[in-house]
């Protein structure tokens, strides 16, 4: 009985000390990592800046300049719309009903 007990007690005892060391090991890698400022820049961060950048030069693109000075009027516009549209009503109407 006497040999369990011993056998007991220093089973206990590094049990204990493998827990202490997992909490020590533990503390020291949470000590290493990097803090959250130090990281990589936030590619939020970069985007937004290019965004502004993009807002402050006048824009040279062409659809900006398509806009500017638009090669039909609202009104022709509208009539080639409703122009469309009336095509596709006629061909519908054309087409018999599925039984």
């Amino acid at each position: 009985m006497a040999v369990v007990r011993r056998l007991f007690g220093w089973m206990a005892g590094l049990a204990g000390i493998a827990a202490l060391a997992r909490l020590l090991s533990a503390r020291q890698t949470r000590r290493e990592l990097p803090s959250p400022g130090a990281g990589p820049p936030d590619p939020a961060d970069a985007l937004r800046q290019k965004l502004s950048a993009s807002r402050a030069e006048p824009s040279a693109s062409p659809a900006a300049a398509a806009d500017a000075s638009p090669a039909e009027t609202l009104d022709e516009r509208r009539a080639q719309i409703h122009a469309k549209a009336q095509e596709a009503i006629e061909s519908m109407q054309g087409l018999e009903p599925p039984e």
